[in-house]
């Protein structure tokens, strides 16, 4: 989360993230239906996001300073716009990575996988807690599968292990795991009580005493298989964060100038941008409050921006209460469900 790496296109750093990011939502439809997921998607789902509207935003949202596409939804390879989305993306100087669940990424869909820079196949736990969550009998087998393809064609894999109190002790033999599958790098996710989660997984929720436990394991771990195996987790120290206040600097300057015609980017402050399936533009999480929604994709236009940019200072007010209360807090936080919280806070 404080990672300083340069963004794209020469920007200076937006907030927490290396990369100005859009998080791109195109389906709510998925093969699965997981006890945890946040955007509650399912086989019975069909909401897809058009893709000539989603084409025709890009190059918006490249002028706004974004340079990464990453996608989830639902089940993002069963998009069926998936690669002329790749294409046009690449073609504008994006790099388009996705979060898949593995049962398409296998050899009788290359194509899938070639439009994509980057693919990290998600994970619940080892085998028995993996299946319990995914509610599905072959689960287990088509991620492990996944994970060996992308191995076999030379495709850089990774993975993202949701850590719930279920999983919490296996995060150890889980990135052990990867290692032997020639996994490049593992991503530690908190669970996060949204969508569906709030009902079916709300006791597995980690307590501070877990996320203490899991940002240990997480630096430990990354010290064990350096070089071998990148380890992030994603939380940070509180005061670390409240330290790190400069990290938006740029997006409060940008808020300030989001009333001059043309100034300001949208990525000097919301990063990541979130695209829902209805194509709603949304700050930072997929379940921030909807008060806070920018517009719609057909909004991303010349003559609509300004409008866009007009949420701007709420948003960078909302970051400075956010950072305020942040530099109150002990133990460790997940920055981007925090700000949420903060979210709701904000509009009681």
């Amino acid at each position: 989360m404080t990672n300083t790496q340069t963004a794209p296109l020469g920007l200076s750093r937006s907030g927490f993230l290396p990369d100005r990011t859009v998080h791109l939502h195109p389906l709510d439809r998925c093969n699965l239906a997981c006890s945890h997921c946040y955007s509650s998607s399912s086989p019975a789902r069909s909401t897809i996001l058009p893709v000539d509207q989603m084409i025709a935003a890009l190059p918006a949202l490249r002028a706004q300073g974004y340079g990464v596409i990453s996608l989830s939804g639902g089940e993002p390879l069963l998009y069926p716009g998936l690669a002329r989305l790749s294409a046009a993306a690449r073609a504008l100087g994006f790099r388009v990575v996705a979060i898949s669940n593995g049962f398409r990424v296998t050899p009788h869909h290359p194509s899938l996988v070639a439009a994509l820079d980057r693919i990290a196949i998600s994970f619940d736990g080892m085998q028995a807690t993996h299946l319990a969550m995914r509610g599905h009998p072959r689960a287990w087998d088509a991620a492990i599968a996944a994970l060996k393809q992308l191995k076999n064609i030379g495709t850089p894999a990774a993975a993202a292990f949701t850590v719930s109190t279920r999983s919490l002790g296996e995060v150890p033999e889980f990135v052990d795991m990867c290692a032997g599958l020639g996994v490049q790098s593992v991503q530690l996710r908190p669970l996060v009580l949204a969508g569906r989660a709030v009902q079916d997984a709300a006791d597995a929720a980690l307590s501070p005493a877990d996320l203490a436990r899991l940002w240990m394991m997480g630096q430990t771990l990354s010290l064990a298989y350096q070089g071998e195996v990148s380890v992030h987790t994603d939380l940070a120290p509180a005061q670390a964060l409240a330290a790190d206040r400069g990290a938006w600097d740029g997006a409060l300057a940008s808020a300030a100038l989001a009333g001059v015609a043309g100034a300001g980017l949208l990525s000097d402050v919301v990063n990541p941008l979130v695209i829902t399936p209805q194509g709603l533009l949304r700050p930072f999480t997929y379940d921030f409050p909807s008060l806070f929604d920018l517009g719609h994709l057909s909004d991303l236009t010349p003559r609509r921006l300004p409008a866009l940019q007009a949420h701007l200072p709420r948003i960078a007010n909302l970051l400075r209460k956010t950072l305020d209360a942040v530099a109150t807090e002990d133990g460790f936080i997940d920055w981007f469900a925090y700000q949420r919280d903060q979210a709701v806070l904000e509009l009681a």
